[in-house]
């Protein structure tokens, strides 16, 4: 058992609020799949985890029913790991959740130092995570966004900066290059397929969204797609762990209550929050 301190607000948990059919769920549930908080009571002592440990915690989006929204939640050991001593509960609880998709997706998409990456959604919860797992790979991140957020995106390491306006990002940013890309990753759905022709032959696309279209492009220039959907686990959270202390940081844009649930998804649902929203639980 673990008394959540916080817990991050992400777009799957107003998507499993609003139609839980996807993800498996009966009522009554409890959305949340990331959190921060003390470990109260472990039912054996097989792991190295103790009470009273400051922990961070990240379960399944689907099949997951009674989430982080809670002042406790009940959670198998292999989903915990100490909290980073670096970051607050506050800071933890906005990291697991999109940072461990960032993570994989950049794993899936095999990336070697010098690569470039074209990333649409960078300045979002998992988009700005994910520009700094890429820098620290040694790989050169192009990204668009409103003027406002340029420099932002510029201090987290992109490289090759576009307005969000152009008529067409990829095709700026492969002539602003003079090349096309190794690499794009779609995070806000309907960017994949106009990027594909600016793609390198054998070009590697990922998304976290839905797949919709004609994907003749990818198949007859032999570029793989890959969609990726979070796993969690132990290993996950140590990984992240260590790219915290290498510096990997979240923006956290607001801070409600629990009782605020509510209008920390409609604001999730408004739409450009660029960054995470947290709720603060106790502690």
């Amino acid at each position: 058992m673990v008394a959540v301190a916080a817990a991050g607000v992400n777009p799957v948990d107003v998507g499993n609020r609003s139609d839980p059919s996807w993800a498996g769920l009966d009522t009554p549930y409890v959305v949340g799949y990331e959190f921060a908080g003390d470990i109260t009571w472990i039912d054996t002592d097989t792991t190295d985890l103790r009470i009273g440990d400051r922990v961070w915690g990240l379960v399944p989006v689907r099949g997951t029913r009674w989430g982080a929204y809670a002042e406790q939640i009940a959670v198998p050991h292999c989903l915990l790991a100490p909290r980073p001593a670096a970051l607050s509960a506050i800071e933890a609880a906005a990291l697991p959740l999109a940072a461990a998709t960032a993570l994989q997706t950049i794993d899936r998409l095999r990336l070697s130092p010098g690569d470039w990456l074209l990333v649409h959604g960078a300045t979002g919860g998992v988009g700005h995570l994910l520009v700094q797992l890429a820098v620290a790979r040694g790989v050169p991140v192009a990204a668009a966004s409103r003027p406002g957020d340029r420099q932002r995106l510029i201090d987290l390491g992109v490289k090759l900066w576009l307005d969000r306006a152009s008529e067409s990002v990829p095709a700026v940013a492969a002539a602003e290059l003079g090349h096309g890309f190794d690499a794009v990753v779609d995070l806000v759905g309907g960017q994949l397929l106009r990027s594909l022709p600016y793609l390198v032959e054998g070009g590697q696309a990922a998304t976290i969204v839905d797949l919709d279209g004609n994907f003749d492009e990818a198949i007859d220039r032999n570029i793989s797609i890959h969609g990726v959907l979070m796993r969690p686990g132990r290993d996950v959270l140590d990984r992240l762990s260590t790219a915290v202390d290498a510096g990997l940081r979240p923006h956290v844009r607001q801070v409600w209550s629990l009782a605020e649930a509510a209008t920390a998804h409609r604001r999730l649902e408004a739409g450009g929050v660029g960054g995470k929203i947290v709720l603060s639980v106790c502690g």
